[in-house]
């Protein structure tokens, strides 16, 4: 008996207590409305932002080691800001789309901040990969022509692609194409071995980026800006390395860097060279301190905050 009781009080003071507690709050607890909008950087104050993207563009036409990015645009399915322009690094000079043959309206959009920024936009043609498509020089030309087109159409700054080194036509047409289409101020970059362009092409070339992403050691990056250099006839100042984003490169004593970061210090070591290229920059977004670390770093390496 006297146990039913104690459970009864318990429970009438429990009731009591949750009564008082919701009588308390309830002078603390009236609903406010909250702004959920998230407003962009120039929108939390234009003049500002004015201000900034002034001193980058300044930055960008200064003499500074190049930072270059491939970036695969409007995916079919967006995972996150790292598949938008606009949320690539401030300081990165160049990025190349590989999906450019699927610009959006969201590509469109992005185009704007990227004036503002003065990053240099580049529409891929990666006839390594897509040979198979064309089944004659008549395809090739109608493809080009239509990249050509899209590039007047949506303002960007330029051309970039990959060659089959056994396809000496097709690489023959790429060039003469596109170096024939572009209007002052924008680019023509080629990734890969220069010596898989004709000799007499090769000055038509404003960069040329090396495919050092697939190699082991710093040794190996060092040969292939020796070949560019020695025997193609590459300036070292139109000369980038690339490293894909998640890669590991190892130095002349076998110790191990993450690519991108190694990479940017055989740029000075190795030339001085133009600059580096990060591949799959979009594996780069996420990380605990700040978004593409590992890309800004690099960036950092090479062209220090004064």
């Amino acid at each position: 008996m006297k146990q039913h009781r104690i459970i009864r009080f318990s429970g009438l003071f429990l009731l009591l207590g949750v009564l008082f507690g919701l009588a308390a709050c309830n002078d603390w607890t009236e609903m406010e409305a909250v702004d959920n909008n998230v407003k962009k950087p120039w929108e939390q104050d234009p003049a500002l932002w004015a201000d900034y993207t002034a001193a980058l563009r300044a930055y960008k036409q200064s003499e500074h080691y190049l930072s270059y990015a491939r970036l695969h645009n409007s995916p079919a399915q967006a995972a996150s800001e790292q598949d938008f322009m606009r949320c690539l690094p401030d300081s990165l000079d160049i990025v190349t789309l590989t999906n450019a043959d699927n610009f959006s309206a969201y590509d469109a959009e992005d185009m704007a901040v990227m004036r503002e920024k003065g990053t240099r936009v580049l529409y891929q043609v990666d006839y390594a990969a897509r040979k198979a498509e064309f089944s004659g020089e008549a395809a090739l030309k109608a493809y080009l022509d239509g990249v050509i087109a899209s590039v007047a159409a949506h303002g960007l700054d330029g051309y970039s692609f990959t060659t089959d080194p056994l396809d000496a036509a097709a690489t023959a047409s790429i060039v003469a194409t596109l170096s024939a289409a572009k209007t002052d101020g924008q680019l023509l970059v080629f990734e890969g071995n220069p010596l898989s362009v004709a000799a007499a092409d090769r000055e038509k070339l404003d960069y040329v980026v090396l495919d050092t992403e697939t190699a082991a050691n710093t040794t190996e990056v060092h040969l292939q800006v020796l070949n560019a250099t020695d025997y193609a006839g590459i300036a070292a100042d139109r000369l980038l390395l690339a490293a894909e984003i998640d890669a590991p490169l190892q130095d002349a004593d076998r110790t191990e860097y993450a690519a991108v970061e190694a990479m940017a210090r055989c740029v000075v070591e190795f030339g001085p060279l133009a600059g580096f290229a990060a591949y799959n920059i979009a594996g780069d977004y996420y990380h605990a301190d700040r978004n593409y670390s590992t890309i800004r770093e690099a960036i950092q390496t090479l062209n220090p905050s004064k």
